[in-house]
């Protein structure tokens, strides 16, 4: 039988296994608890996930922005922990050394609230601006120069003077400091998946128009109706006119025109003001959108009441309209609207009223 020589070492496959494991499992601690190595600067690093996003793409983001060496444990332990389909969208600021496994869980939670940011439909490009600067604490000033900057709304496929009407109605997750670039890019992208929901399964869109005339249309809209469901009344009538080669005559245009917001009270001296935006003095569509609509004026101008031959509205003085199919009846309209108000007038001025009690009630918010 034959003995090892003297000073000559046995190997031993299983000392080499166990030396091998302690490494392994080394490594992946030394991933999952040490992800930006030892001691990493006292620094934080901004990344933001997009709706849609796979895992591997939101841990190639995290290894750009250096909050991750490596992807592959945080690619293993989300899928462990059954996180990989529950990472949400957003905005997220996280220190270097951030464990992975309080990272994946912070993008499970998501953003807190206080970093939501919420733009109701309607709005125009400037009022945006307002929101998101007191928001973000950018100037005011980089919003509207970043909105009208020519190449930036080339990269973005934005053919209208501004970028107003594609900013998409919603709530974001943006954290102070956000770029505007960045909340714009943001917001352009939620109003594309609108519009491209809106128009799935169409062969074409309404008389043929353009997705940017469609949403220039849904501006109109917006600013036009106060109830749901007259949204798509009101969206035939402005259809109705077009294929006819009536001009639109729509107020909120005119206030557009003129600086002020669509929802203004006019002048009738302002109705000839020259602008591309006036639709009074203009045939067809505007250049661009005049607000930024929400979902359901988009949806209306592509469900447009089926049928209807209006061509003319006006305002009730209740939030509603009635309209008319001949300029006649639009008239008759007009005079029993004006009746409608000067009975509302009328029951304001009696105290004795519901209406005149209602009016000196004091609502929440404001002061008496």
């Amino acid at each position: 039988m034959k003995r090892s020589s003297p000073g000559k070492r046995t190997f031993r496959p299983r000392r080499w296994a166990l030396l091998l494991l302690v490494i392994a499992v080394l490594a992946i601690a030394g991933d999952l608890f040490l992800p930006a190595g030892p001691f990493p600067p006292a620094e934080r690093r901004v990344i933001l996930i997009e709706r849609g996003e796979t895992l591997r793409e939101v841990g190639a983001e995290l290894r750009r922005v250096g909050v991750l060496r490596g992807t592959l444990g945080f690619q293993v332990l989300a899928r462990l922990m059954h996180l990989d389909r529950k990472i949400r969208a957003g905005q997220y600021a996280f220190r270097l050394g951030i464990t992975v496994p309080a990272l994946l869980r912070a993008l499970a939670n998501g953003m807190s609230g206080m970093n939501l940011v919420t733009i109701p439909e309607g709005l125009t490009l400037e009022e945006v601006g307002l929101l998101l600067s007191r928001h973000l604490g950018v100037p005011v000033a980089a919003f509207d120069s970043l909105g009208h900057d020519r190449l930036f709304l080339d990269s973005l496929n934005v053919s209208a003077p501004s970028i107003e009407g594609y900013l998409g109605p919603d709530s974001y997750e943006f954290l102070p400091g956000t770029s505007p670039e960045v909340a714009f890019r943001t917001m352009v992208g939620r109003q594309r998946e609108v519009l491209a929901h809106a128009t799935a399964g169409r062969d074409s869109l309404p008389l043929g128009l353009s997705l940017d005339q469609l949403l220039t249309l849904a501006s109109i809209v917006d600013c036009e109706a106060q109830v749901n469901d007259e949204r798509p009344r009101i969206a035939r009538v402005y259809l109705n006119r077009l294929q006819k080669g009536m001009r639109l005559q729509a107020d909120p245009t005119v206030a557009y025109a003129v600086g002020l917001t669509p929802r203004s009270r006019l002048y009738l001296r302002q109705l000839r003001a020259v602008s591309p935006y006036n639709t009074y003095m203009i045939e067809g569509l505007p250049p661009g959108p005049i607000c930024n609509p929400g979902r359901a004026s988009i949806e209306a101008v592509m469900a447009a009441t089926p049928d209807s031959r209006d061509l003319y509205f006006v305002a009730r003085g209740d939030g509603r309209h009635f309209f008319a199919t001949t300029y006649e009846a639009h008239l008759a309209n007009i005079r029993a609207a004006k009746a409608l108000q000067s009975a509302h007038e009328s029951r304001l001025q009696d105290p004795d009223s519901t209406a005149a009690r209602d009016s000196l009630r004091v609502r929440p918010g404001r002061r008496s």
